[in-house]
């Protein structure tokens, strides 16, 4: 009844005011609960015509200047107004083309409306649309559904309700051009950053590198006329005991081919070498004292102070010091070994091989594979016999030999490994030169051989074993040549004595103590052979019987 006065029976036509403010007027009042609605009707019918167009300017005013303009995500659950809210639904399905909307109450003056309730309970996604209305500054807010109601755009963004969970806001398009101008603007400016401190970085390892090769250059240019100083300079001798020195290391020789060709440094070296012997140890020469044989049991050796039948001996040079081993009972001194050879395994360490062996001391032994310096020690070369075995070499092959008979006496010379075994070596190894033979000792012409470290092995007339380790290319010690080697194993009485692997293998460990270092930089050399020095009670088994004549 109220219904039909307000929408039919007190707006048709043009009765009251403008068909414009009547269908505001209308919008608003579908949006009316039963109960205002009636209230109204009841006040408009007791008004005047005048009064009544009045009543309608007033209501239209006042409804368009508190709406506000927001855009939301609305879902089931969500964006619970304030307390403040007072929410009336509205029920029209056809206001503004169609869009449910409901009217959240006023809250700073302003009104808010936004989709029907049922829809919001159904838990459908809506977004409340807002088209302004007029020039008042009002906006009506429209919830609609994505995909069935199309959007009404709009400029004027709304505050977040207090409570609800906020989105948003759609931007026009031009704030949406603005925006993206400002994060291309702003990445613009990140890649410059970017770019800038790439090309600081970049110029300051270009400047280092400069530096660093320039620096190396100046080294290598430094370094390449020290060469040339010392193999074209003034002094003969001091290129010959450069170049016979540098020629003798794994890896060294480089040096002098930067400066020297082949033949003039084949010719140094044919003008600073020991002469090699034609002849081999003489056993007879070498008388074996009996174990028991003391002319004073109570002596003490104050090179062996405790009497477990070994002395070291500090001794030292020019160029060079070390440690030479004196070893009473010549059969406590063996050859250690690999149980198997490899080319591509590694060697025992002198330490390891003196372990294995449960020994007491030892120094390194004959030579083996080591290309450019870098070997493993997994290979010997030349001969090796170990516990009369021959374990490397040919029957028929032709070796230096340096090794003990099984009468211990030390055999040094150049021999078939059939002639070694004819003979009754039980250990032996190779290398050389051979520097005393039957007391004579070794000729050589000018150095005799460049300064390294150094490893040799002797054997007095008494029977004595003497096994000497010269330090090298170390500050304190440079290192020693041949002819050194021949004037200590003279001093200390060999009538034999050869010259063993050098350079980085050359150590020697007693009693769990390195009297000599090796020279390599990197670690202990893994070696295939040592000579290793028995325990005074484990020599009475490895002791053979004397020979028989």
């Amino acid at each position: 009844m109220s219904g039909s006065f307000i929408e039919h029976e007190a707006f048709e036509g043009n009765k009251y005011m403008s068909n414009n403010n009547v269908t505001k007027f209308q919008h608003i009042v579908a949006g009316l609960a039963p109960d205002k609605k009636e209230a109204l009707y009841r006040k408009m019918k007791s008004l005047p015509e005048n009064g009544r167009n009045e009543m309608i300017d007033k209501v239209v005013a006042a409804y368009e200047t508190r709406k506000m303009t927001i855009e939301q995500p609305v879902a089931a659950g969500r964006n619970t107004p304030p307390a403040n809210y007072s929410v009336t639904p509205s029920h029209n399905k056809d206001h503004f083309a169609g869009r449910n909307i409901m009217t959240v109450g006023t809250h700073n003056k302003k009104t808010v409306t936004v989709g029907n309730t049922r829809n919001m309970a159904a838990g459908r996604n809506m977004k409340l649309s807002v088209q302004r209305s007029g020039n008042t500054g009002a906006a009506i807010v429209a919830a609609r559904r994505p995909g069935v109601n199309p959007p009404i755009k709009s400029s004027v963004a709304a505050p977040a309700v207090r409570g609800s969970v906020s989105a948003p806001a759609v931007m026009s398009p031009a704030a949406r051009r603005a925006a993206l101008r400002a994060e291309a603007e702003r990445k613009k400016k990140q890649a410059e950053t970017v770019r800038k401190v790439l090309k600081i970085a970049l110029m300051v390892a270009g400047r280092a590198s400069v530096v660093l090769v320039f620096s190396l250059v100046l080294i290598l240019c430094g370094f390449y006329t020290f060469l040339g100083i010392i193999m074209k300079g003034p002094s003969p001798h001091l290129r010959d005991q450069f170049v016979s020195s540098v020629m003798e290391s794994s890896v060294g020789g480089v040096m002098a081919q930067l400066v020297l060709s082949d033949e003039e440094i084949a010719e140094i070296l044919n003008r600073n070498k020991t002469q090699e012997f034609d002849t081999i140890t003489n056993t007879a020469l070498v008388k074996i004292a009996p174990k028991n044989a003391n002319s004073n049991a109570n002596a003490v050796n104050p090179y062996d102070p405790d009497g477990d039948g070994v002395e070291i001996h500090e001794i030292s040079g020019p160029m060079y010091r070390g440690v030479m081993m004196v070893v009473h009972d010549p059969s406590r001194v063996k050859v250690s070994t690999l149980e198997e050879y490899n080319h591509r395994g590694a060697g025992y360490t002198l330490k390891e091989h003196i372990e294995k062996s449960g020994a007491i001391g030892g120094i390194n032994g004959g030579k083996y594979e080591d290309k450019g310096g870098m070997g493993i020690g997994g290979w010997p070369e030349g001969i090796v016999i170990a516990d009369g075995k021959l374990r490397m070499g040919y029957p028929g092959g032709t070796y230096d030999v340096y090794g003990f008979t099984k009468d211990n006496v030390l055999v040094v010379g150049r021999m078939t490994a059939q002639q070694a075994i004819g003979i009754g070596v039980r250990d032996a190894v190779s290398f050389g030169p051979t520097l005393i033979v039957n007391g004579v000792a070794a000729k050589y012409s000018g150095n005799s051989g460049g300064l390294n470290p150094r490893t040799a092995i002797g054997q007095r007339e008494d029977g004595a074993v003497l096994l000497l380790v010269i330090e090298g290319r170390k500050t304190a010690s440079m290192g020693a040549t041949m002819a050194d080697l021949i004037d200590v194993m003279k001093e200390y009485g060999a009538v034999n004595a050869a010259n063993l692997d050098g350079g980085m293998s050359s150590a020697m460990w007693y009693n769990n103590e390195e009297l000599v270092s090796s020279s390599s930089i990197r670690q202990s050399r893994k070696m295939p052979t040592a000579f290793v020095v028995l325990p005074k009670s484990a020599s009475n088994n490895a002791q053979a019987p004397a020979k028989e004549a």
